[in-house]
């Protein structure tokens, strides 16, 4: 289990979701109903009658409760698995494209499997290419919660590709040199993670707390204060805020002229205008310790148990690790045979290689907290 974890971030409930997706679609552009896959999951795998499928498929259909309200074998929580594999605010770098009603990150409610299709992404069929090993460690690229509990966090793909190749060809760079290409996790829903004494513990010692905050702005200070929440730390919801920050309204614990939620699908906006006796710092510290705005995470870099692990197994033996296992990313231009793993500065020098990479990375990411 563990080392199937390590190699693609994935539970074997998750990896078979994907295959099924994979053997039903006649091509890659194709959209597969989320019903029709939990049902090759339910009576092929499962052995479920088929008369107890669809009523429990119809029990969805009046309401999908959260996963954790379902047992791990049940068909409710196979359908919450498909939709989190393809939550752009719940996994990093999605598995499947969604298209229906699956819910946004206000409150998370979607319709039931026969409102929801989906395709492999154009991620999943890059990174993990059939009958081989992905070509990154998948549970420190989009990040894991494993059986016991512990979680692993996600990073940006270009930092962490070239964090991968660094390690690959100079397996003794010391950490800190390690952190210049990449400086900590990347979240799907944004936010601000860190600080830096924070993050490299965690990678030093595999394991660590680490503090996930909103994004929040000061958009006007003087006449009054304007304050807009822009991201919210991982797993948050928009209704979960918005009842804590009225909650707070109707204590007296905050004043506001007006309170807002501008969200539009998955753009976070949440408006918070305040008297100007009130500083947008002192608002900001009382949104942090009072509601999920900020919360603190333990996390580690693997999931492997070596023999007498006491902390964690660290950043650059996860990576050490990884290199043997994943499959080779670069590709020659003349679409020849490699002969021998280039090195990045034959790479950077003479060209000639290219990679499916390349074409993954996208500009977001998490902002690293500016304390020691």
């Amino acid at each position: 289990m563990d080392d199937f974890l390590f190699l693609d971030g994935l539970t074997p409930l998750q990896r078979r979701l994907i295959d099924i997706c994979r053997a039903e679609a006649p091509n890659d552009r194709i959209l597969i109903n989320a019903k029709d896959i939990l049902k090759v999951l339910a009576l092929n795998d499962w052995k479920m009658d088929e008369n107890d499928f669809e009523y429990d498929c119809e029990a969805l259909s009046s309401y999908v409760e959260p996963i954790e309200s379902y047992p791990p074998d049940s068909l409710g929580y196979a359908y919450r698995m498909i939709l989190q594999l393809g939550l752009p605010w719940r996994c990093r770098y999605p598995h499947f494209e969604l298209r229906g009603m699956y819910g946004d990150p206000h409150d998370e409610v979607p319709q039931g499997p026969e409102y929801v299709e989906l395709r492999l992404s154009r991620f999943s069929h890059i990174v993990m290419p059939v009958g081989k090993a992905p070509l990154l460690p998948l549970a420190l690229l989009n990040g894991a919660s494993l059986p016991d509990g512990r979680q692993i966090p996600p990073h940006h793909l270009e930092e962490l590709w070239t964090a991968f190749e660094q390690i690959r060809q100079s397996p003794e760079l010391p950490l800190d040199e390690l952190m210049e290409f990449l400086p900590g996790p990347d979240f799907a829903s944004g936010g601000v993670v860190g600080g830096h004494t924070a993050v490299r513990a965690l990678y030093a010692d595999g394991k660590g707390e680490l503090i996930l905050r909103a994004d929040i702005q000061t958009e006007m200070e003087g006449a009054r204060t304007r304050l807009s929440i822009n991201s919210l730390p991982d797993g948050v919801l928009v209704r979960t805020v918005m009842q804590q920050l009225r909650s707070l309204l109707e204590e007296g614990t905050i004043q506001l002229h007006l309170l807002k939620n501008a969200s539009e699908r998955n753009q976070i906006r949440i408006i918070l205008d305040a008297p100007r006796r009130w500083s947008a710092e002192a608002l900001k510290e009382i949104l942090f310790n009072k509601t999920d705005l900020e919360k603190r995470v333990l996390f580690h870099c693997s999931a492997s148990d070596a023999s007498g692990w006491k902390g964690g197994v660290s950043l650059i033996e996860t990576l050490k690790q990884a290199t043997a296992r994943c499959t080779l990313s670069w590709e020659r231009k003349d679409d020849e045979p490699i002969e021998h793993i280039p090195l990045l500065r034959e790479i950077q020098e003479f060209g000639g290689y290219k990679s499916p990479l390349s074409d993954l990375i996208d500009p977001r990411r998490s902002r690293l907290l500016n304390i020691s």
